[in-house]
């Protein structure tokens, strides 16, 4: 199955050469496409490493204004004289206006080590027995990660019925049980179950595929 990719050729933004510092907050990547929503990083933080702090995951680094403050590794490997760059991924509309996420990439320019730092939502199914089965009933995925309206739709009124008919279904053992009599009740519960557990599912493999293709796209940046 090939990957919905589609790279764009170079767009770069328009700098006013005089300021060294609007050169580099402004410093982009190609535009990319993944499912169907166009992207772009932008350099926003590059500085030197003078000192790594591994035991608290923070650096002591030197800006290229020479300030010198400590932040968060994020994970990374860093040494003293290690080049460290902050991207945003911007996430552009039809119209042309953006979402900014801050801080989605960290690389390391030296050693080419990089760590994706998007915020991620979590989708989950509403029912007391499904935390027996965290790994079908729970998804997480990248708030960046373009999904369809029709799914958020899909997957509350799916969960909403079952919801409803759970709590219903306690009715038809007041005044003695009859399956024939609630049989509906118990169809219409089980298939919303099924249905939300797909919905789950299916969310996990575009996430899945989101991610891998993301990290193919930044492979492929010369940074």
């Amino acid at each position: 199955m090939s990957s919905p990719i589609t790279k764009h050729c170079n767009e770069e933004v328009n700098i006013d050469p005089l300021s060294r510092r609007e050169t580099k907050a402004e410093m982009t990547t190609p535009k990319f496409e993944l499912f169907g929503a166009t992207y772009m990083f932008v350099e926003t933080f590059s500085a030197t490493v003078i000192s790594p702090l591994p035991i608290t995951d923070q650096v002591w680094v030197k800006t290229d204004t020479e300030d010198e403050i400590q932040i968060p590794a994020f994970g990374i490997a860093f040494r003293k004289s290690h080049k460290m760059c902050k991207y945003e991924l911007r996430q552009y509309r039809v119209d042309g206006s953006f979402s900014v996420f801050k801080d989605a990439l960290i690389v390391n320019a030296t050693t080419g080590e990089y760590e994706v730092n998007l915020d991620r939502k979590t989708v989950i199914i509403p029912a007391f027995l499904t935390v027996l089965f965290p790994n079908t009933s729970m998804a997480f995925y990248y708030r960046a990660m373009p999904v369809p309206n029709f799914f958020s739709t899909i997957f509350i009124l799916l969960c909403c019925i079952a919801v409803v008919s759970f709590f219903v279904l306690p009715w038809g053992f007041k005044s003695g049980y009859v399956f024939d009599e609630h049989k509906y009740m118990w169809l219409t519960y089980f298939a919303s179950r099924l249905g939300s557990f797909t919905c789950i599912k299916w969310i996990k493999r575009r996430s899945r595929m989101f991610d891998n293709s993301l990290r193919r796209i930044i492979k492929s940046i010369k940074f």
